[in-house]
């Protein structure tokens, strides 16, 4: 068995593993994306908006860890 096919069946079982994170994921990375775009729309970014850029960061990176606890067992 090469690498290239090992790599694969881990991949794809840490994504069935994932499952419904993946979407969540997406889900705050648009999140992310429409909020900086509105802040960004003005070309300045207020410290209201600059709080809610940080919020949804921190939401992507919350479900990150969620993701990499879920495949690490």
């Amino acid at each position: 068995m090469d690498w290239e096919l090992i790599l694969l069946i881990i991949v794809t079982i840490a994504l069935l593993v994932a499952g419904g994170y993946i979407k969540r994921l997406v889900k705050e990375i648009r999140e992310f994306i429409d909020v900086t775009h509105k802040a960004l729309a003005d070309q300045k970014i207020s410290s209201k908006e600059l709080a809610s850029i940080i919020k949804e960061a921190g939401d992507i990176g919350e479900v990150i860890k969620e993701i990499i606890k879920r495949v690490g067992r």
